[in-house]
């Protein structure tokens, strides 16, 4: 469902759309792909540390969630803007409306070198502009924006394997608000508008807001010089990150 509300306003009630997505690792199966890549990840130019060096000191899975925003915007304004035009080398100036608009003339000596060439005169005038635009932006649970393209997300999501959300489970919920991405997402849409704008009339049209929580195991390791570093697994995916 979409959501057609006036940019000004504050605190809507955004409609949200929630997937929990199942883990295809077990717990065994993750620790087995962490003990294979943790020397690497220590790895120091063509040195590597033995196997025994490397310890895992922490295993857990986290359900985090990554926000995906999609809206079409639309503006209807009047703006200030500045235009060049070209006019014939023997005009004094223009008049427009009943303003005077002098020409910017070439020196004599590129009026004798050039004597076709064109005279410029510099307009400011107003523009009637009609805006629409359309973008998405995803977040992860950490309020970060990356890379994630809402309408494609969408429909590989549509082929997982969904469960649901158990407060036991170690869930790391979005710590930006909804108020805070949609802002961001308008903030991208308006970036073309300008300034010295009046007449304004805006709209938003806002696609249920996809909250996709993601099975993650996350591994700390402790190594040589008692340096730390995390290895994290997509479960759904089964990929390193």
């Amino acid at each position: 469902m979409n959501i057609l509300f006036l940019i000004n306003l504050v605190n809507h009630n955004y409609n949200t759309t929630v997937f929990v997505l199942k883990s295809k690792l077990s717990h065994d199966e993750a620790e087995e792909m962490i003990e294979n890549k943790k020397i690497n990840s220590f790895k120091f130019l063509l040195q590597k540390p033995k196997k025994s060096d490397v310890r895992i000191i922490s295993f857990k899975l986290y359900y985090e969630a990554f926000l995906l925003l999609s809206g079409k915007y639309t503006a209807d304004f009047i703006r200030k803007a500045n235009h060049t035009i070209s006019v014939d080398n023997n005009v004094r100036e223009v008049i427009i409306d009943q303003n005077t608009y002098p020409v910017s003339r070439k020196s004599s000596v590129l009026h004798k070198l050039e004597p076709t060439r064109k005279n410029k005169v510099e307009l400011e005038i107003e523009e009637h502009i009609y805006l629409e635009n359309d973008d998405d932006m995803a977040f992860d649970y950490q309020g970060k924006t990356i890379d994630l393209p809402y309408h494609a997300t969408k429909k590989i999501i549509e082929n997982y394997t969904k469960t649901k959300l158990i407060k036991s489970w170690k869930i790391r919920k979005p710590e930006l608000t909804i108020d805070a991405m949609v802002k961001k997402l308008i903030d991208k849409l308006k970036k073309s508008v300008g300034d010295d704008v009046r007449s304004f009339h805006e709209e938003l049209v806002l696609e249920d807001i996809l909250e996709v929580y993601v099975p993650i195991f996350e591994a700390k390791l402790i190594g040589p010089k008692n340096k730390e570093k995390v290895l994290r697994i997509d479960a759904v995916r089964k990929k390193m990150l």
